[in-house]
């Protein structure tokens, strides 16, 4: 009995997860000088924001922060480093997490760069889908800014991918400003990470990757 299926379509779906292993990526790396008035944070009403403890990471559920027990075990020991974790709770159930790296930009399969003393990079935030539309990306991050006025830091440094329109307004919305782009391109078995020169301008120590941080191997570098 001769197959329903058109010989074709096999072809056109390997294509297609070809065309998917192929591409190059485009991310813009963004910077926020912090002002006096940044130091003044008040919460959206009903959320309580607060840096995390390791406690709270692992009692973090998967649907509302996207951490998994491997990411929550990785969260954890990323504290241990010095790495510092916005967390906002909606009653007992936390809602949103955003993480600060305070030495060095770093990207997973991106770049790494070394950052000036009085700055920090934000990275890996999340919103519940139950709390999206409430504005928690902008005001986490004006409560970073809020920590560093406090604490006499100069600039708050994130990073976006040309696809990310929420990421990219987030930034926006708070005058964030571009420090320059880079590339990834990548394809099965290959890939390479090219900055533009402004980036290599505004960051001019690049780093070797540190690898992948988790509770059995982690790194003796800073990460």
């Amino acid at each position: 009995m001769a197959s329903s299926t058109p010989f074709w379509l096999p072809v056109r779906r390997g294509l297609g997860r070809v065309r998917r292993s192929c591409g190059v990526d485009t991310f813009d790396v963004f910077g926020r000088a912090v002002r006096p008035e940044d130091a003044e944070f008040l919460a959206p009403s009903g959320y309580r924001f607060g840096w995390a403890t390791p406690d709270e990471i692992h009692a973090c559920d998967e649907y509302h922060t996207e951490l998994d027990a491997g990411e929550r075990a990785r969260g954890v020991a990323r504290l241990g480093f010095d790495h510092r974790a916005v967390i906002v709770h909606h009653g007992a159930t936390a809602v949103f997490t955003m993480w600060v790296n305070p030495r060095n930009i770093n990207t997973p399969g991106g770049i790494k760069r070394r950052l000036h003393a009085d700055q920090v990079f934000i990275y890996k935030a999340f919103t519940s889908p139950e709390h999206r539309g409430k504005s928690l990306y902008k005001a986490g991050m004006a409560f970073v800014l809020a920590d560093l006025a406090q604490r006499g830091l100069r600039e708050l440094i994130g990073y976006a991918h040309v696809d990310k329109s929420v990421s990219r307004k987030g930034l926006a919305r708070l005058d964030f400003t571009t420090k320059g782009r880079y590339w990834r391109v990548f394809a099965p078995g290959f890939e390479f990470v090219r900055p533009s020169r402004e980036l290599r301008a505004s960051f001019p120590l690049a780093l070797a990757p540190s690898g992948v941080l988790d509770a059995t191997a982690i790194p003796s570098a800073p990460v």
